[in-house]
């Protein structure tokens, strides 16, 4: 399931919305094998970090958009990098 991190429309944002964990907890109380993951404005290490603390992953689109498309395919890796670089310890 795709959870949305907030209403409103895709972009990076400060910060996660605290609904995203009770969206994911009422998917959770409905089904305790269904996969949720978390969308809409992820575009930090620390908020993939939060995000997946409590939701089966996080789902970061538009910050690698923006990254491609101000530098390419070296500024969108180097993004990838960073934002995962807090899953990796």
């Amino acid at each position: 399931v795709y959870a949305v991190s907030t209403m409103g429309i895709t972009g990076t944002r400060d910060s996660v919305d605290d609904l995203a964990k009770k969206v994911v907890s009422g998917i959770r109380d409905a089904s305790k094998t269904q996969n949720t993951a978390v969308g809409i404005g992820i575009s930090t290490s620390a908020q993939v970090v939060d995000v997946n603390a409590y939701a089966d992953g996080a789902i970061v689109g538009s910050a690698f958009v923006k990254a491609y498309a101000s530098g390419g395919i070296s500024a969108l890796t180097e993004k990838v990098k960073e934002i995962s670089s807090g899953i990796h310890q």
